[in-house]
């Protein structure tokens, strides 16, 4: 049963329920692993979250994006090499292996990519920053998903892209007091001042949220 226990806290729910410095413990040492383990899909990232978030942006010139607890940088990896994208991603999060092991994937975009060590409940930018906030397959794992949320919309400028994800799979049961239904999230989401919000499955645990800052 001890077993059990700890595969539930440790490896499904990655720490989540035992605060923010055992999950970033946990990150800080699975980091050069990462990448491996996950195994992303440099198509389907491109199909599913840069080409669209490039679309979204089309109408502002060099946009400044924002990837909150974005560890090794998987939205600016996918978003910098795309010909119509020519703003700068900000990837921001705690474990600073995390953001070590991003880095040089971004080497060929120095300018345009920043690497940040900083948590998503207290956001170091001033309000209306960024064109386009992102927070994906990480809101379980922080301290306070609505607290992270507030600050991706403080941040965000009217008008601005939130891209955000809700995990609903399976796991999600797993995971009580960390996850949201879906209607709970919208609810969550309605306490913003967000607007046009569309909802998608997507990576089958999650379901993939597009809003616009009112």
């Amino acid at each position: 049963m001890l077993g059990g226990l700890l595969y539930w806290q440790f490896v499904i729910a990655e720490g989540a329920h035992l605060g923010a410095r055992v999950v970033v413990a946990l990150y800080d040492r699975f980091a050069q692993r990462y990448d491996r383990v996950k195994n992303f899909d440099p198509q389907v990232e491109a199909d599913t979250l840069a080409l669209p978030l490039t679309v979204a942006l089309a109408a502002v010139e060099a946009p400044r994006v924002l990837d909150v607890a974005g560890g090794t940088g998987r939205l600016a990896r996918a978003l910098l090499p795309q010909i119509a994208f020519d703003g700068e991603v900000t990837v921001l999060d705690l474990s600073r292996p995390m953001l070590t092991q991003g880095r040089p994937h971004a080497a060929p975009w120095p300018r345009r990519a920043h690497w940040l060590q900083a948590p998503a409940a207290a956001l170091p930018f001033a309000a209306a920053t960024f064109d386009a906030v992102a927070c994906l397959e990480a809101l379980e794992f922080l301290p306070s998903a609505r607290a992270a949320l507030a600050e991706c919309a403080r941040v965000l400028r009217p008008g601005g892209v939130l891209l955000v994800t809700n995990r609903v799979g399976f796991e999600a049961w797993l995971m009580p007091g960390k996850t949201f239904s879906r209607a709970a999230f919208r609810r969550l989401l309605g306490e913003l001042p967000l607007e046009a919000v569309e909802a998608q499955r997507w990576q089958v645990e999650y379901d993939l949220i597009w809003a616009r800052k009112k």
